[in-house]
């Protein structure tokens, strides 16, 4: 009986397992703003992310659902369960991939069981992730946009310079991700912009100041810089 090291569960690919991957994959590389799977399609094959960053965008209007990085993957389910893609993938970046078959795949998960409790673990994470902006698609534009921004941040897409830290995310993207329309996103972006928040260019926006998106998450203040009353807020009116 194979005994598997649940407390490595998390970790998605052990070493010895990327080896088996880059034995049986094929190298692939896709420049950035090219489609690497289409929501709908009936392919069957995996890529596992080598280097670059992917978005997986879904639905009518789009929304974007999810981030990929380095050492994560993509189409992994569909060759499982044998269904059409579930969403489709943009590459945000130049992005070099390793290619597997669904049959390479599938055998590759018998022969590695901890591998498949990896996957089911990334499986409630994602899952996890979606049912938290579902939860947050109640809060406010400014909010959602906020975090939305931090958690780009938080997932090493920004380039940090000494005016801030650089995301080459559009308004549309940050709209889809956040889960707003393009006007609220673009008046919170522009009420960001005022309170020397953030700062703005081409397909672009710097973090100039992250705590003060934080505040605007956290709903401390608002994007204009205005505190948010709390309701233990005790009024100054009528005390002499």
């Amino acid at each position: 009986m194979a005994y598997v090291n649940l407390d490595s569960a998390g970790t998605l690919h052990t070493e010895e397992e990327w080896s088996s991957l880059e034995r049986i994959g094929t190298v692939i590389r896709y420049p950035v703003g090219s489609i690497l799977v289409g929501e709908g399609e009936a392919t069957d094959f995996v890529l596992l992310i080598r280097t670059g960053h992917v978005k997986v965008v879904s639905g009518t209007p789009r929304r974007i659902v999810g981030i990929r990085r380095p050492g994560e993957m993509v189409g992994e389910m569909a060759s499982i369960r044998m269904k059409p893609r579930s969403a489709s993938v943009f590459a945000l970046s130049d992005v070099e991939a390793l290619f597997l078959s669904a049959d390479r795949w599938r055998t590759f998960l018998l022969q590695h069981p901890r591998a498949v409790l990896a996957q089911l673990y990334a499986t409630e994470e994602r899952l996890a992730e979606a049912t938290q902006k579902s939860v947050e698609s109640l809060l406010g534009a400014e909010r959602k946009l906020a975090k939305a921004i931090l958690e780009l941040d938080a997932r090493g897409l920004g380039a940090v310079s000494e005016q801030g830290t650089l995301l080459r995310f559009s308004q549309q993207d940050l709209a889809d991700i956040a889960g707003v329309s393009l006007d609220s996103a673009k008046q919170v972006i522009r009420a960001m912009k005022r309170a020397n928040a953030v700062n703005t260019g081409r397909q672009a926006i710097t973090i100039v100041d992250r705590q003060a998106i934080s505040d605007i998450a956290d709903a401390k203040t608002t994007s204009l810089g205005e505190r948010v009353p709390r309701p233990d807020d005790r009024s100054d009116a009528g005390t002499p």
